[in-house]
């Protein structure tokens, strides 16, 4: 994806960009409209690769967070799971969590924590995450969702290469 807005963040492996069918499929799911830079960036990136760090401040220092498996809006071939799929990632997310509206989920951490596209009123356009507490590993406390952006711009712009060869820990 190394072209438009974020010339910094290459996406590995993006599918086909959706369609007019698969975007109207995801805002009937969600009863709204999605954002335009949500489009543009499904355009270039779906269901790809994105291996970059976000910083979550936090009182004892940054919280790295890396939402590498961006979902998808394609479906998978005949006889595959369809993990990953956006809508099917929103029904099990809204299952599992107790979603509330407006939340749609666009990328995962290849655990629990899940990044997402707020779309309720007031907070259209956010980007907010579920980070999944590890209290045993690293002291963290239980799940919870944090606001990380404004917007999926600033999100992205904020994003750096992640060098770190260990397993991905966080977000």
């Amino acid at each position: 994806m190394r072209r438009g807005r974020h010339p910094h963040l290459e996406v590995d492996a993006p599918k086909a960009p959706p369609t007019e069918e698969e975007i109207a499929a995801i805002e009937g799911a969600v009863g709204e409209k999605l954002p335009s830079e949500l489009v543009d960036f499904l355009a270039v990136a779906n269901g790809g690769k994105l291996d970059y760090i976000f910083e979550l401040p936090t009182e004892s220092g940054p919280f790295l967070l890396c939402f590498y498996s961006l979902y998808s809006t394609r479906h998978p071939y005949p006889g595959r799971s369809p993990g990953g799929l956006i809508l099917h990632e929103l029904e099990v997310e809204r299952r599992l969590k107790d979603l509330r509206p407006g939340l749609l989920p666009i990328a995962a951490d290849g655990g629990t924590s899940v990044l997402y596209v707020d779309l309720a009123p007031g907070r259209y356009g956010r980007i907010v995450a579920y980070v999944e507490g590890l209290p045993d590993w690293d002291g963290t406390p239980e799940g919870c969702f944090v606001d990380l952006a404004p917007s999926l711009d600033e999100y992205l712009s904020a994003l750096y290469l992640n060098t770190v060869e260990e397993s991905k820990r966080g977000g």
